[in-house]
């Protein structure tokens, strides 16, 4: 038997295993049968998305069948592309898309796609913005908010960019309505945030250089991330990168909305003293942390983590690996606190760190752009800054 011989269910369910978009466009040109059942399989795609190996940690292309990627610069025919992919919700338009589509074939795709929610794509000088042609954007990844994506701001939920604090705080006023903002600081200076107070923003995630160099002088490095929880008062969960031990706290403000906290150390600390001062002022003032996260905090010894047992009345979690001085005793004295004061924190070091995963299954380490769910603990808290999702999906989009 040929296999276009095969009932049309049969060649569907061969076609739903097929994810990377040049085969689909193959397998469309083949046949005008091929060609309709190839529409139907695509008709069911929410998620256009290009695979790299060094985002998704070196594994290959493994998809659910609502997804579509590509991976390959190869030139292609797009002008089938709105034909194909008319419920898309997500695309991402990278340079290597670009290499393989017209840019006007990109348009015209875009221009014909009304369940559009997220784009994740980088501006090209030289061409017309897409972000014209989508009106009703929620989720935007761009390294540059051009005009048309400031036109949209107050419809943008999600916005994950590629810039510094102070670049952002001019456009802040655009976007009142997020309720999660991530920033990749690309190297450029940063300042004390004192812009427009996001009272819907949920989540943030901030990687900010604390570098302080103006036109060649060397000034303190300070870093200014921590500042910027004051002007979200119903903020739940936050990822700092931090890379300075000279930090801005107003210990004053307090925030009591903030349950879930990852700080990630990206700096060779030595002394527990050069920390001690921000990150006690940090943890003071929300004093309704459940979650707590503190990776590669290379100064932290066993008695600064008896310390912070005792200042959060409400933890139930304290992740301290890559700290390599904690050591067991930190983790019996945790044990003997919890009976004598009937608390359950569950604590977690070097030595025990694989336990993590079975305590709590729900939280993921898989790495992937997009994820389903608006849930910061189960998407992000167990991951490094560099593998956090670029979108979390809300679960009545699903």
């Amino acid at each position: 038997m040929f296999i276009n011989q095969l009932p049309d269910d049969c060649l569907l369910i061969i076609f739903s295993s097929i994810n990377e978009l040049d085969d689909l466009l193959n397998c469309y040109k083949v046949c005008s049968k091929w060609s309709h059942l190839i529409a139907e399989r695509t008709r069911k795609v929410k998620y256009l998305v290009e695979h790299t190996y060094w985002w998704n940690n070196g594994s290959s292309p493994n998809y659910p069948f609502d997804y579509v990627y590509y991976r390959t610069k190869e030139p292609m025919d797009g002008t089938c592309l709105s034909t194909l992919f008319p419920n898309l919700m997500i695309g991402e338009f990278s340079h290597g898309f670009h290499k393989k589509v017209k840019h006007e074939e990109i348009v015209s795709l875009v221009k014909n796609i009304k369940s559009c929610k997220g784009l994740i794509h980088q501006f090209y000088q030289g061409n017309e913005s897409i972000f014209q042609y989508c009106d009703q954007l929620e989720m935007v990844s761009t390294d540059y908010i051009e005009p048309w994506i400031k036109k949209n701001g107050v419809n943008i939920k999600q916005l994950h960019l590629l810039g510094t604090l102070e670049s952002f705080k001019e456009d802040a006023h655009y976007f009142p309505n997020l309720e999660r903002l991530y920033i990749h600081d690309d190297g450029g200076q940063n300042c004390i945030y004192d812009g427009p107070i996001f009272r819907r923003l949920k989540i943030i995630e901030l990687a900010l250089s604390s570098l302080d160099d103006v036109d060649g002088v060397v000034g303190p490095d300070v870093y200014y991330g921590f500042n910027f929880i004051d002007y979200c008062p119903n903020l739940q969960s936050a990822h700092f990168k931090v890379d300075s031990d000279v930090t801005l706290v107003d210990e004053s403000v307090k925030h009591k909305s903030l349950q879930d906290l990852v700080l990630h150390f990206d700096s060779g600390f030595d002394e527990w003293y050069q920390l001690k001062f921000g990150l006690i002022s940090l943890f003071l003032k929300c004093p309704n942390l459940k979650h707590l996260a503190m990776r590669k905090c290379y100064p932290l010894e066993n008695a600064h983590v008896k310390h912070l047992v005792g200042i959060l009345p409400n933890l139930v979690l304290l992740d301290v690996r890559g700290s390599p001085k904690v050591t067991r005793e930190a983790a019996d004295y945790i044990q003997d606190y919890n009976k004598l004061h009937g608390r359950s924190i569950k604590f977690y070091f070097k030595d025990n760190h694989q336990k993590i995963s079975s305590d709590w299954p729900q939280l993921s380490t898989e790495w992937g752009k997009i994820s389903q769910g608006f849930d910061f603990m189960k998407h992000c808290f167990l991951k490094d800054f560099p593998s956090l999702s670029t979108f979390l999906i809300p679960c009545e989009d699903l």
